[in-house]
């Protein structure tokens, strides 16, 4: 019997959307929501919204400079394994974002809308911290959701006051559960703006005026109040040291690789307070300890027993090719988009590149020993476009012959199955 080829892409689409649920679901019921980031600090802050209908004091838990509205949710939910729950939502969300962007950029290349969404939907990072309690995968979720909005409104040259406002809304959303949205919403600003000069056009500037004046509505009272009550809208529960900024940090903090412990001991406390490793192999793997690893073994480091270690070390050889081709897409759509003068297609690089800088500024601003603040769950606004960087430097194979594409999707096909594997928690 014959195949409809029609029904190839839905079908696709579907396997992808349907597993991704299975995955994450599966895992929400099998993770203890008392293992995650900074868990039960965050049940403190939605206790204190519930019973006082208030923000928290400093002495009332140490998450106090959070934006409030995750914790809002979860006081209204009043349920830890439904937090979890919205978490993942949140995380498909994400992956159907991914898939949804691709497609306003190439809406021809079917391969690339779903390229995007299963490259999502494999970053572990995305999986790992959606089964947590915690603010991050729902701020990712509504930033995505407005640079999506952004993107549209550029790539089909309709960008006007109401999708500002409607991205505004989104971005305000998201900045009031962490303010990393704030890196996407200048990203999506500057390309608008872009977009008003290139085409000599009012109605992308007035796109920008309308999301800034929406975003500053709904977030500005935070900051007001920060600065007000701990002395900076952007204060933070470790006070940063006094001497000069640079110097806050060691070089070996930014040019370290540690590439031998990277591919034997991807873990904590191994290269400590080195950023690339760190991200690297939380981004890819398990390097703070988070899951599945028994409370014994997380409290008795460096070394761990070879049925914890050899998954962790095999993710570090997952992430290489995905990372490779990610990184490729980065700087190719970046030429592409300025040769082309499309702002529509920079704006994904420049997301990229604006919340880089902004976590390098928050790792140099607040050092510390213990390196807890190098987590790549701090970078999950950038899964989305990375994976249509991914996304689109792999669909660039089919020009390059059988052998090569051949070459390159076996191995690619083998880490998905190892990511697979390391992602479904054991029940």
């Amino acid at each position: 019997m014959r195949v409809d080829t029609r029904l190839a892409f839905p079908l696709a689409v579907a396997v992808v959307f349907a597993g991704y649920a299975a995955l994450v679901g599966w895992d929400v019921f099998h993770y203890d929501w008392l293992r995650g980031y900074d868990a039960y600090a965050n049940s403190l802050y939605s206790d204190v919204i519930r019973l006082h209908h208030r923000l928290p004091s400093t002495n009332e838990t140490s998450v106090w400079h959070t934006p409030p509205l995750f914790f809002a949710v979860a006081a209204l939910i009043h349920s830890h394994r439904a937090v979890q729950v919205l978490d993942g939502l949140a995380a498909l969300a994400v992956v159907a974002f991914s898939g949804l962007i691709a497609r306003e950029l190439w809406p021809r290349s079917r391969w690339i809308q779903l390229g995007a969404a299963a490259f999502a939907a494999l970053t572990p990072v995305l999986t790992r911290t959606a089964v947590m309690y915690h603010p991050e995968p729902l701020a990712t979720a509504l930033a995505t959701g407005a640079l999506y909005v952004v993107l549209r409104s550029l790539a089909r040259r309709r960008a006007g006051a109401w999708n500002g406002a409607a991205a505004g809304l989104l971005f305000g959303l998201a900045t009031l559960t962490r303010t990393w949205a704030l890196a996407l919403a200048a990203a999506a600003i500057l390309a608008l703006g872009l977009q008003a000069w290139l085409d000599r056009d009012r109605r992308p500037a007035w796109s920008a005026v309308a999301l800034v004046g929406v975003l500053l509505v709904l977030s500005l009272p935070w900051f007001v109040n920060q600065a007000s009550a701990h002395g900076s809208p952007f204060a933070f529960s470790r006070p940063a040291p006094h001497e000069s900024f640079f110097s806050r940090r060691p070089a070996s903090f930014y040019t370290s690789l540690d590439v031998a412990p990277v591919f034997s001991h991807p873990y904590a406390p191994n290269y400590l307070n080195h950023l690339w490793p760190v991200v690297y192999t939380d981004w890819w793997g398990d390097y703070w300890r988070y899951f599945e690893i028994p409370a014994a073994n997380i409290s008795t480091p460096p070394t761990l027993p070879s049925k914890y270690e050899r998954p962790r070390v095999w993710q570090s050889y997952v992430g290489i090719l995905p990372s490779l081709f990610a990184l490729a897409g980065f700087v190719g759509l970046a030429v592409v988009g300025a040769r082309r003068r499309e702002p529509a297609v920079l704006l994904i690089p420049a997301s990229i590149l604006a919340l880089s800088l902004a976590f390098l500024v928050f790792q140099i601003s607040y050092p510390h020993p213990d390196g807890d603040t190098i987590k790549a769950a701090y970078l999950l606004d950038a899964v989305a476009p990375l994976a249509v960087c991914g996304a689109w430097m792999l669909s660039l194979l089919r020009r390059a012959g059988p052998l090569v594409i051949m070459a390159v999707v076996l191995p690619l096909l083998y880490a998905v199955a190892l990511d697979v594997d390391f992602l479904v928690l054991p029940s």
